[in-house]
């Protein structure tokens, strides 16, 4: 999906990641994420975000939910991170990470709230549903605190990914909030929704989904019960372009993934954007057979768009040598990926993709490079697995 993007925008990061998996200092089955683009992309956020007076929380399961990535975003400028589950919360808060929102896509579990307040101590929790609001506000009791929460809310006629449904319904919010507001224990503070923006049919420009009117309306109800609104939280697509246009509609959170490694879906076909391209992923050839070849994998992911990828054992040889993807089944596991033969191809030629990543989702390995354009790239950090 972004290898002539990132052709275009980042040789330097292809060139270097084949010639680390070349010497033997990266294995196949790695993310290479070019250090000093994570920086860049994110210092150019945090400078969008502050002009706008907008609050940013980065996430990282994309690019493995890790202290290292955490750290770096952290010097430069975004200064406290969205963890997707319970689990990236641990990994980050663990390395010295702030965390300013918990929940936002996976609620913890109702054994979890005393972690969460006495390990995690996020800024904001995330709620789905009133069940989880008394569980929290109990927690909190007994810890002599009150947490402060912002409410995802949905209606029918809303975008809402497969397995991500759940938020408390928009009409229903209206007599379910005296209740909340009597929880003791947590301090209602704003509203959210997701995703409020996709990319449109044309793959020109990012596009508003309905739930940003879901969200809008349900801000105006929290307001019309005397609730003091400090967050109208808005992610997906949170991305330097962007930030202005949510502004303008009332939001004053964003949450970029993919923009602080310049891979939002727009990322592939505006090449203005102020965000680098700046990971790849390493594989090599294993096997050949009269039709394919055959790579080595563990990292990839259905949803990544994947067309063609750069092989070869050299420099050159990565930048100029392109192959269709065969697409795989997602019902199978990854034990290989399947490129269209080509002449020139050997085994243990190495392999280059570019596509959309969850790499927490995955069986592969990070290494984090700096120097990308430099004759003697260098390895700064490994993550063994992205899990």
């Amino acid at each position: 999906m972004f290898v002539d993007m990132t052709l275009q925008r980042n040789e330097g990061l292809i060139r270097a990641a084949a010639i680390l998996h070349q010497r033997g200092e990266i294995p196949a089955n790695t993310y290479v994420i070019d250090a000093d683009g994570l920086m860049h992309n994110a210092r150019v956020l945090s400078e969008t975000a502050d002009q706008h007076d907008m609050k940013l929380y980065y996430m990282t399961k994309q690019i493995g939910r890790g202290g290292y990535a955490g750290k770096l975003i952290e010097q430069n400028g975004i200064r406290q991170a969205v963890a997707v589950d319970i689990d990236e919360a641990y990994a980050l808060s663990e390395a010295g990470c702030r965390i300013g929102n918990i929940g936002h896509i996976v609620q913890p579990s109702k054994s979890q709230w005393g972690d969460v307040l006495r390990q995690i101590k996020p800024e904001v929790v995330t709620l789905f549903s009133l069940e989880r609001a008394a569980q929290l506000s109990e927690a909190a009791l007994a810890l002599g605190r009150v947490q402060d929460v912002i409410l995802r809310v949905i209606r029918p006629g809303d975008t809402i990914f497969p397995g991500q449904f759940g938020g408390f319904l928009l009409h229903d919010l209206e007599g379910l909030l005296p209740g909340m507001m009597k929880l003791r224990g947590i301090r209602i503070v704003g509203a959210t929704s997701f995703p409020v923006l996709q990319i449109n049919a044309e793959n020109t420009d990012f596009a508003f989904t309905p739930n940003l009117e879901t969200l809008l309306a349900a801000v105006e109800k929290l307001r019309s019960h005397g609730i003091k609104v400090e967050q109208v939280n808005a992610p997906s697509a949170t991305t330097c372009y962007t930030i202005p246009l949510l502004k303008r509609h009332g939001v004053t959170h964003g949450e970029p993934g993919h923009a602080l490694t310049g891979t939002t879906p727009l990322h592939a076909y505006n090449d203005q954007l102020v965000e680098i391209p700046s990971i790849v992923y390493v594989s090599e050839i294993s096997h050949m057979d009269d039709q394919y070849a055959y790579t080595i994998a563990g990292g990839f992911y259905p949803r990544s768009h994947m067309q063609k990828a750069l092989y070869g054992s050299t420099p050159l040889d990565i930048t100029t040598q392109k192959a269709k993807v065969s697409q795989y089944s997602a019902e199978n596991i990854d034990y290989y990926g399947c490129l269209d033969r080509e002449q020139p191809m050997k085994v243990g030629d190495t392999v280059i993709y570019s596509f959309r990543t969850q790499i927490f989702v995955t069986r592969a390995h990070i290494a984090y490079v700096r120097g990308v354009n430099s004759l003697r790239p260098e390895m700064v950090h490994f993550q063994k697995r992205g899990m």
